[in-house]
């Protein structure tokens, strides 16, 4: 239902603004009659719930993560169960705050598995009690309302992230649905590598690391990073570049290999030499006193230099599992692309609105 969870921590800057959030019920407010969730509330649990043990600690079983398939396999029992118990301890207070397993997990995480009828029965009141307990908007609890008898059947299933509206959840629910492709595109690249021979297997690893190294220079340097969206723009570039990386392999192991000689790759070198030296100097024009999240020389120098190791293991990995392609050809695209990106991060500093209309589509 989120990516990496080393993107808890982008998310702090919202935690002052937010946390009244989950407080709510916990500042002992009175019931209001006129409130739906007043009687939801009091809709009685299935016995199993009253199963579980009171926790000492936020458990760790991450219901989110057997429920989308997230690192194991789709488990919605397991889901339940974990959830149950993550409940619990957001109840006891025990939760660990502005985490994907606490914003999605416990009470949130029952509101979908017993409105979809996910590895239980549909109950959609049960599933209305826990969309009040974790204080989804109206509308959520609306589209709760509107789903038909065996959702899961029918395919037409509750989606919590759909149905929220404040910043603080719209960034989780980013992240989270970066977590659930990156696990799609993890099963996509080991299913076309997991036949290689060995040798290839391992240049391919220092591959991987190397590319993610270099979508996180350029995600996080060559990135515009003002406002209150900052992260979800940031991811946004950085998925594309992985979706980029996944789409290449995918192609080059059905034979659809680049072309180029040597005069073609110190062509486009020469391009890209152009272009580097013109987004540094206009990303030194700046006012960084006006804006904190503009582009700075020091990132696009990072990225830079991300990319030069990544281009070098990329040709280096070319050697092992492409070795009829030569090397010239590999670094005609890598340095192409390359280009076209840093082109649009110039963009993004203040280059010729015309020109960036002008900009072809990247291939």
């Amino acid at each position: 239902m989120l990516s990496r969870m080393s993107k808890q921590a982008l998310f702090a800057l919202f935690v002052l603004a937010c946390v009244g959030l989950f407080d709510s019920h916990a500042a002992g407010q009175s019931p209001d009659p006129n409130d739906p969730c007043t009687g939801y509330l009091n809709t009685p649990l299935p016995p199993e719930a009253l199963t579980m043990p009171a926790p000492k600690a936020w458990p760790d079983c991450a219901s989110i993560r057997s429920y989308s398939g997230i690192g194991r396999k789709v488990d919605y029992v397991a889901a339940r169960q974990c959830a149950w118990r993550e409940r619990l301890a957001q109840q006891a207070g025990l939760e660990p705050r502005y985490t994907a397993e606490s914003v999605f997990g416990g009470s949130a995480m029952l509101t979908v598995l017993y409105a979809n009828g996910d590895g239980v029965d549909q109950n959609k009141p049960i599933a209305m009690r826990f969309a009040c307990e974790s204080e989804l908007e109206d509308r959520g609890r609306d589209a709760i309302d509107s789903l038909p008898d065996l959702a899961h059947v029918t395919g037409k299933k509750f989606v919590y992230c759909d149905e929220v509206s404040n910043t603080f959840e719209i960034n989780f629910c980013a992240a989270y649905q970066d977590e659930i492709t990156a696990q799609k595109r993890r099963d996509q690249l080991d299913a076309l590598s997991n036949r290689w021979p060995q040798a290839d297997k391992d240049a391919f690893a220092v591959l991987e690391k190397a590319s993610e190294d270099y979508v996180d220079a350029h995600g996080r340097g060559e990135t515009y990073m003002g406002g209150t969206i900052r992260d979800i723009r940031m991811d946004g570039v950085e998925e594309h570049q992985r979706d980029e990386f996944l789409a290449a392999i995918q192609k080059f192991e059905v034979g659809k290999f680049p072309a180029g000689a040597e005069t073609d790759a110190q062509k486009t070198d020469a391009d890209l030499n152009a272009t580097y030296k013109q987004a540094l100097a206009l990303a030194a024009k700046q006012n960084f006193a006006d804006d904190d999240g503009d582009i700075r020389p020091e990132g696009i120098q990072k990225a830079e230099r991300a990319w030069l190791r990544y281009r070098d293991v990329w040709v280096a990995f070319a050697k092992v599992h492409y070795p009829k392609t030569n090397s010239s050809a590999w670094r005609t695209l890598l340095t192409r692309n390359r280009y076209w990106s840093l082109r649009a991060t110039m963009c993004e500093v203040g280059w010729s609105d015309r020109a960036c209309l002008a900009m072809p589509s990247e291939d």
